[in-house]
């Protein structure tokens, strides 16, 4: 059989990274989505990708372990390691879960002018914005060495952001990232073992929720609550000790659109520095909250706190910019994790971000009032046309999290029935990670005004024939978190 995979750089990149098992399967994983790796496709025995690599047969058992339990890789006696014939999901997820869970990885509609999509948050940006100036051009020309860490000129524009809204940061402290996804999949590649326990609030972000299953951590969930009434738990929690990583939002939530208050952010803060787990702070919508001026998270002098921005989110989803700022010690472990998968950060998207970070509060203005108004629209139409679903008011992001009747059709139903009416949707359980929420919907706010209300159109009348349900979702929620957050809703009556 040819084994020409052996010889592939993707591989043999990952021989740099640590731990070096958790790099190999980061690197298979990589192969797999590229299309390099089919379904069905036989993997190379483990004896001899260890002999071929030069490394021990140990650690091509632990990558190929990593991969089973993330559903990557089915493994079977006698038959050998191949590639699943799907994408991988939750343990415990059904198949019609994981066929409808990450809304990025479905493909129904996609460029499709007739569909609405609910699903996804994507936002067009104004022309002006993608002419970079004199001076983006020359930070282009200029940029001749490989930085994984990210053009310095950015670092320092991130880092200069950072302390004016009172966290003092140096451009040491930052390396720029593929989008806030990746500052979150470096995080859980370098500082995740199988079995790690990670704590999080629930319903959460599907993205964060993907990375840390292909780390083959335990996840732990405490429901989201608004305010400070959320830090005691989570703050107790994360004092115990038994988390490697605790995962968090406290600035504005996604799905639910909820921030922490001044205080408890300060005592979450406090747990952090005087325990041993890694706390991540993601604030990647922190700044279109709609009426607050985002203060980061503060850090005391040497906490394990590491925060996560974006510029995908705020501005444009095609900008793949974000950042990881954080201790220095961990910034350079991180930038040697990065360099084995992305060598260099794009110099063109790193000078326009530049360009857009020197006129970023007069860009974020507009966009919060735009965003605003199309929550305000969103809202206003589910009152009229389906007065039985709560939704929560949200405070600013580009989501309104949805509650269904409880009686009735799930949100994997409605899902279904959606789509056969070309409008996405995402079901609740997308964003748990032990399916609950099956009586939610996260709904994006981002279309124009006139698609959103078609799309509203197009649910209603779904609602008036009634969506048939092709799994259990007739009877009411009955998992204990699934009742989401205790902040107050509105009911659309």
């Amino acid at each position: 059989m040819d084994w020409s995979l052996l010889r592939h750089p993707a591989l043999i990149r990952a021989l740099q990274g640590s731990p070096l098992y958790a790099a190999l399967a980061s690197a298979m994983q990589g192969l797999i989505l590229g299309g390099e790796l089919l379904p069905g496709d036989r993997l190379p025995p483990e004896r001899l990708m260890a002999e071929r690599l030069g490394i021990s047969r140990s650690t091509v058992v632990a990558a190929y372990a990593r991969l089973a339990e993330a559903g990557w890789v089915n493994a079977r006696q006698g038959q050998g390691t191949t590639v699943s014939a799907g994408p991988p999901g939750h343990v415990a997820a059904s198949k019609r879960a994981v066929r409808l869970g990450n809304p990025a990885l479905r493909r129904e509609g996609s460029g499709d002018p007739a569909w609405v999509d609910f699903a996804l948050a994507t936002a067009v940006p104004e022309l002006a914005w993608l002419q970079p100036s004199a001076q983006a051009a020359s930070l282009v020309l200029r940029e001749s060495a490989y930085q994984p860490e990210g053009m310095l000129p950015l670092r320092e524009r991130i880092a200069a952001r950072y302390s004016r809204q009172g966290l003092p940061t140096m451009p040491a402290q930052v390396l720029v990232c593929a989008g806030a996804q990746q500052a979150i999949s470096l995080l859980a590649q370098h500082f995740l073992q199988r079995g790690d326990r990670v704590l999080l609030e629930s319903p959460n972000y599907f993205g964060a929720l993907d990375v840390f299953r292909s780390a083959g951590a335990i996840l732990d969930e405490l429901p989201v609550q608004a305010r400070a009434a959320h830090a005691p738990a989570f703050s107790a929690a994360l004092a115990g000790g038994r988390h490697k990583l605790a995962y968090v939002c406290p600035s504005l939530h996604n799905p639910c659109g909820i921030s922490w208050s001044r205080s408890a952010s300060e005592r979450l803060a406090r747990t952090a520095a005087q325990g041993s787990g890694l706390l991540l702070v993601d604030d990647s919508l922190a700044e279109l909250h709609f009426a607050q001026t985002p203060a980061p998270l503060p850090v005391p002098r040497g906490a394990p706190i590491v925060h996560i921005g974006s510029l995908s989110k705020t501005l444009w989803a095609g900008l793949r910019i974000g950042w990881l700022r954080a201790p220095e010690p961990l910034i350079e472990a991180l930038r040697r994790a990065k360099a084995s998968a992305d060598i260099a950060c794009s110099a063109l998207s790193s000078a326009l971000a530049c360009d857009l970070l020197d006129r970023y509060d007069a860009l974020l203005a507009p966009r919060r009032e735009q965003l605003q108004s199309q929550a305000e629209l969103l809202l206003d139409g589910l009152h009229r046309l389906l007065p039985q679903w709560r939704v929560q008011r949200p405070e600013g992001g580009l989501f309104l999290w949805a509650e269904l009747p409880p009686r009735g059709p799930d949100a994997e139903a409605w899902v279904e029935a959606a789509a056969a009416q070309r409008v996405k949707l995402t079901p609740g359980s997308a964003m748990s990670a032990h399916a609950g929420f099956q009586r939610h919907l996260r709904l994006a706010f981002t279309q124009p005004a006139a698609q959103a209300l078609e799309g509203l159109s197009r649910l209603a009348a779904i609602a008036e024939e009634g969506p048939t349900p092709s799994s259990p979702g007739m009877q009411p929620d009955q998992t204990g978190a699934a009742r989401g957050p205790t902040s107050p809703a509105t009911r659309a009556r």
